[in-house]
C-alpha cells in the first residue's frame, strides 16, 4: 500500500484549488500536516501553492522548508527557471494544478489520447481550438491556460500572430509543422461552459478533446474520425484537480520526476512570441 502524504494549504491555496475537498476524496493518499501550517523542524511532505503572483518564489520556500512536493493551483506566467533548478536539487517534485492541462485525458501523457491526436496531426489541414471562461477572466491568464493544453497534447505550433485580444477574449493565428494553418480562440462567457476543445481536421476525418471545467469529474471527450469510421475513447470520470493531487503522490512517492514545469516553460516561449 502507497504511503499517505501529510499536506498543508493556506487559504488562498484551499481557495484556488479546493485542496480540502480533493485530500478528503484521496483519504488514502493525502492526510493534513500535523502542524498549524509548514515549519521548518517538520515540514509537510507536500504543500500547496495558490498560483497568483509571486508562485515560483513560493514553492521555493515550500521546498528549502523541506517539502517533498509542491502543487500549485492555476499558476500565472513567471520565469520558472530557478524553482526547477531548486525543486531538482531537493528531488522534490513539482506539479501544476491547472483548469484543463491538468484533466486526466490528456494529463501525464495519456497515451491513448496522444496518439489520437498525434495520429491526426501527421495529415492535418487545420487545427482549431477554443477556450471558453467566465467573464472578467484575465485573457492573459486564459491564454496560457489554453497554451498549456496545446502543448499537453502533443501540439507543435509554428508563427504565433495575435490577430485581435480584448477584455472579451483573444484571437491566435499559427501554423502547423506542416505548413496547415491553426486558429486559437478565448472567449469570455457566461453563456458557455468553461471547456476547452482542440480539433485537428484532416483530408478525410478528425480528431478532437473536449476537456470540461474541473470543478467536478465531468469527463473529458476524446473523439477521432477517419474513413473506417468513429471512435471515442472511454470516458474518464476523474476531475483535473484530483488528477493533478494523484499525479503529485505517484512523484513523491516513486521518485520519478514530473514534467509540468518544462511543459509549462513551453507554453511560456509560445506565449513569449506574442507577448514580446
Amino acid at each position: 500500500m502507497s504511503p499517505q502524504l501529510s499536506l498543508y494549504a493556506d487559504p488562498q491555496a484551499e481557495a484556488a484549488g479546493a485542496v480540502a475537498a480533493v485530500a478528503a476524496s484521496l483519504p488514502l493518499s493525502f492526510g493534513p500536516a500535523p502542524a498549524q501550517g509548514p515549519a521548518r523542524d517538520s515540514s509537510p511532505d507536500v504543500i500547496a501553492v495558490a498560483g497568483h503572483a509571486g508562485w515560483t518564489q513560493r514553492a521555493a520556500e515550500a521546498i528549502s522548508s523541506g517539502a517533498r512536493g509542491v502543487v500549485v493551483s492555476s499558476p500565472v506566467p513567471e520565469d520558472v527557471d530557478p524553482l526547477a533548478e531548486a525543486a531538482a536539487d531537493a528531488g522534490a517534485a513539482v506539479v501544476l494544478d491547472q483548469r484543463w492541462a491538468g484533466n486526466a485525458a490528456i494529463a501525464g501523457f495519456n497515451g491513448n489520447a496522444h496518439t489520437v491526436i498525434g495520429g491526426a496531426l501527421a495529415n492535418a489541414v487545420l487545427l482549431d481550438s477554443v477556450a471558453v471562461a467566465p467573464p472578467g477572466t484575465e485573457p492573459l491568464q486564459l491564454l496560457t491556460e489554453h497554451l498549456s493544453v496545446i502543448v499537453q497534447c502533443g501540439i507543435e505550433l509554428r508563427n504565433l500572430r495575435m490577430i485581435q485580444r480584448s477584455p472579451n477574449g483573444y484571437t491566435v493565428a499559427a501554423s502547423l509543422p506542416n505548413g496547415a494553418p491553426a486558429a486559437l480562440q478565448g472567449i469570455m462567457s457566461s453563456a458557455l461552459p468553461a471547456t476547452a476543445n482542440v480539433s485537428v481536421l484532416t483530408s478525410d476525418g478528425s480528431a478532437g478533446v473536449v476537456l470540461p471545467d474541473p470543478a467536478a469529474a465531468w469527463p473529458a471527450e476524446v473523439r477521432a474520425v477517419t474513413a473506417e469510421g468513429a471512435t471515442t475513447l472511454p470516458a474518464l470520470y476523474e476531475s483535473a484537480h484530483r488528477t493533478s493531487w494523484s499525479r503529485a503522490h505517484s512523484h513523491i512517492t516513486s521518485g520519478k520526476p514530473a514534467t509540468d514545469l518544462g511543459q509549462f516553460r513551453a507554453a511560456l516561449a509560445l506565449l513569449g512570441q506574442l507577448t514580446g
